[in-house]
């Protein structure tokens, strides 16, 4: 009997350890003490933040929460966009838009090979998140909190010939970014998303007629020209916005495994 119960409480410790060893949250990047601490239900994120000492001057615009709830809805998010360039690609084939087909299926490529991670965009400086209780959510098991050097470029990817990464110029406006890396013939030349480091997206007007102004781009984001919409009527109305939403999930640090 004496035997059982001793074997019942090591079968317990044992699935205890397996639980916590497995349960975790993970900081990488500008951090005295980053690596894996243990989750438990409650955490919050001022309850990782704190152990792991992030550097007072990280670039916190950089900052990004990976947030394991979310990633069934930007897996949806991604499936949808993948679908809606299919779409693109098969009209324009149809209709002999041989430039168009080719730049569709250009993106489809690179969104196939962008991971789903969850991204939650959210106040990730340390001594906001201290002092004040809106700023400092509940996290999940799983969840990764990523603190990236500043970066010193601004990216133009979609309807591009190329994507272009460029130096970053203060208070430069998007728009400008655009004279230094041509748009492919299938892009939309009357707006561009900006998508701040954050993970912040902003649309604008670039034309004459729709023209506005928007926050310039900080170190690290990417400028998203949108394709442009069919002459015989869009199938696909949400796509640009979507995509630029997809983007902005993908942070400026790789995750390490």
């Amino acid at each position: 009997m004496i035997f059982r119960s001793s074997w019942l409480l090591c079968c317990s410790l044992f699935m205890t350890f397996a639980v916590n060893a497995d349960s975790m949250v993970t900081v990488q990047g500008d951090a005295a003490k980053p690596g894996r601490y243990s989750f438990h239900e409650g955490m919050r994120l001022h309850d990782v933040l704190l152990p792991a000492q992030v550097n007072p001057k990280a670039y916190l615009l950089g900052a990004a929460w990976l947030h394991v709830p979310l990633r069934n809805a930007q897996e949806r998010l991604k499936l949808g966009v993948l679908f809606d360039l299919a779409i693109v690609r098969s009209n324009a084939l149809q209709d002999d838009e041989t430039e168009l087909a080719a730049l569709a299926a250009r993106l489809s490529d690179k969104v196939q090979a962008m991971p789903v991670t969850g991204r939650r965009v959210a106040q990730l400086d340390p001594v906001r998140v201290e002092l004040n209780r809106g700023d400092n959510p509940y996290l999940s098991n799983g969840d990764v909190l990523l603190y990236p050097p500043r970066p010193a470029t601004v990216k133009v990817v979609g309807a591009v010939l190329g994507e272009c990464e460029l130096a970053y110029q203060s208070l430069q406006q998007a728009v400008d970014y655009l004279k230094s890396c041509p748009r492919d013939p299938g892009a939309d030349v009357d707006q561009l998303f900006i998508v701040q480091p954050d993970g912040r997206v902003f649309q604008q007007g670039i034309a004459l007629w729709n023209e506005t102004k928007s926050v310039p781009p900080a170190p690290g984001a990417l400028i998203y020209v949108p394709l442009r919409g069919s002459a015989k009527g869009d199938p696909t109305p949400d796509l640009n916005t979507e995509l630029a939403a997809f983007i902005a999930t993908q942070p400026l640090l790789e995750v390490t495994p």
